[in-house]
């Protein structure tokens, strides 16, 4: 299958973002979870708020010193299970070394792998850390649905990107184990 638009929301000006409160949220930013990247440094997580953003999103960077980080933008417009993935999907992209390389052209294909490898290990880190994991993805999986739908993402691009995130919550493989398989790919081990 052709792979389409992967992007996470996080990939778009929030200006051009809608939201739709769900009276399930419970206004609340949860803690972040620990994180470390491809040569074992300590990832910072950094919660700021947009008055132009509406959904939750998130952007794995280094900052102006160098230290790898995660930005956090408006993580209390979700639910708690939302703001685990991004969590969880911002520090794959730390732990599979893509901030090691140029980033590639948004929606290139190199994009779309990069969007869809990080979605697959938040999906087995929620698997693997989570008691209710199960239950965490399902719902992970309805709000990203609405969300992308929101936004506008093509009805084959959210189907696209739900059976990824599936496909990976079954997968019998351990989250180290999946991250040194991407990093030996990258030639980053």
């Amino acid at each position: 299958m052709k792979l389409l638009i992967f992007s996470f929301i996080l990939a778009f000006n929030f200006k051009h973002l809608a939201y739709s409160q769900t009276s399930n949220f419970e206004n609340k930013i949860s803690e972040p979870p620990l994180c470390s990247n491809n040569r074992g440094e300590k990832v910072y997580f950094k919660n700021l708020n947009s008055k132009t953003g509406r959904f939750t999103a998130g952007v794995a960077k280094r900052d102006i010193n160098g230290l790898p980080i995660i930005y956090r933008f408006n993580y209390q417009k979700s639910s708690k299970a939302l703001q685990l993935f991004i969590d969880f999907h911002e520090c794959a992209h730390h732990q599979t070394g893509d901030l090691e390389k140029k980033p590639p052209k948004q929606n290139s294909f190199e994009y779309m792998m990069k969007e869809s490898i990080a979605d697959c290990l938040a999906a087995i880190r929620i698997k693997s850390d989570k008691i209710n994991g199960q239950f965490l993805i399902k719902e992970v999986l309805v709000e990203l649905k609405k969300n992308m739908t929101i936004i506008g993402f093509s009805k084959s691009t959210i189907e696209s990107r739900e059976m990824n995130i599936k496909k990976c919550f079954k997968k019998n493989i351990s989250l180290s184990k999946y991250i040194d398989d991407v990093l030996n790919k990258r030639n980053l081990k």
